[in-house]
């Protein structure tokens, strides 16, 4: 987003509000960008107060405040200055479908995502806007459990990648791309797009975006039965980036669940319940979705070792989990497990 018309000291607000967001200080960020907007409404500047509007609601997503980013990126749907703008519309509507899909609103996440790629089709939209409504609507789709039709919108998007784009934007495009095959069961296409996404992500321009691809590509490849080298390097990457940068709770977990499921694939079965079995204590502080599948995994590796008793604990706490997420289908899948043992009744 460009900078600001704004003079004296709201010029100094927002580079002090930029300059927080750059070090992920979001809590800052918005306070700033807050007071910005004030001062250009109080001054009538209309303009300045939609950009520093739209920085409020960018800092919200960056601190996990989805309701709050859905509520501000609202006002700013309505607003006489974005309608009257092709590729502020397409902005505004595409951080609504990022976010609707964060809060699991994925029929308006794919609406939203739909509206502003129609929108970016015109030519006075800049490509950065396209390439974001085009990522916007293919993760709505894939979260709905729409694949071919992400698919679709996935080969349209690779069309706009390569030479010439920002190399952030092309690998994380790419990413999406291979996220995509992965989930559609085409390992080879999901490898392919990962390691050009990896090509041109770089942990010179953002270390903590580099750590999240490569744990994230390892868990794909680990969850399509690839155990490979490459795999094994994409765990070391993240865990490296981790020891620089630290890790929260939720990378913690979600490095050592690769681990965890490395060892599956490779039938070390002892090293892995050793790493579950201490995951699984801490059950309580990760996220319900990440609880269930290391509680799974624990089950799948405990049955393997013929501990049948401690597996199907394990899976009925997962399936709990899952429940409690809201993770229906996963619920589901683990339901089903539970019910091939004969002590499940």
């Amino acid at each position: 987003m460009a900078p600001a018309d704004l003079s004296g000291d709201g010029v100094l607000i927002e580079l002090r509000a930029r300059e927080a967001f750059g070090r992920r200080d979001y809590q800052h960020g918005l306070e700033l960008a807050t007071q910005a907007a004030v001062r250009a409404n109080e001054a009538g500047d209309e303009t300045a107060w939609w950009q520093m509007t739209l920085f409020q609601a960018e800092c919200q997503r960056g601190m996990g405040n989805i309701r709050s980013c859905i509520d501000t990126a609202e006002v700013l749907r309505e607003h006489p200055i974005t309608l009257k703008s092709r590729g502020l519309e397409c902005r505004v509507l595409s951080l609504l479908s990022d976010v609707c899909q964060a809060a699991g609103e994925l029929e308006r996440a794919v609406q939203f995502g739909t509206r502003a790629v129609d929108l970016s089709s015109d030519d006075d939209v800049d490509e950065a806007l396209r390439i974001g409504s085009l990522l916007a609507l293919i993760a709505a789709l894939a979260e709905r459990g729409e694949l071919e039709q992400a698919w679709h919108v996935c080969m349209k998007l690779v069309q706009f990648l390569g030479p010439g784009i920002d190399s952030q934007t092309a690998g994380k495009g790419y990413w999406v791309v291979g996220n995509v095959a992965f989930l559609r069961q085409q390992a080879d296409d999901g490898i392919k797009y990962h390691k050009l996404a990896a090509d041109y992500l770089s942990p010179l321009n953002d270390l903590a975006l580099w750590a999240w691809f490569n744990r994230a590509s390892a868990s794909m490849r680990l969850s399509a039965g690839v155990a490979d080298a490459e795999t094994e390097d994409c765990m070391e990457r993240a865990e490296l980036a981790a020891s620089i940068i630290g890790e929260d709770g939720s990378d913690r977990f979600k490095n050592r669940l690769n681990r965890a499921n490395w060892h599956v694939l490779n039938r070390e079965l002892d090293q892995a319940v050793a790493i579950l079995s201490q995951v699984c204590t801490e059950s309580e502080a990760m996220g319900h979705q990440t609880a269930g599948e290391a509680n799974l995994l624990l089950g799948k590796a405990l049955r393997e070792q013929g501990d049948c008793l401690n597996a199907l604990h394990r899976l009925k706490d997962s399936q709990a989990y899952f429940s409690q997420a809201g993770a229906n289908d996963r619920a589901a899948q683990v339901a089903a497990e539970i019910a091939g043992f004969p002590q499940a009744s």
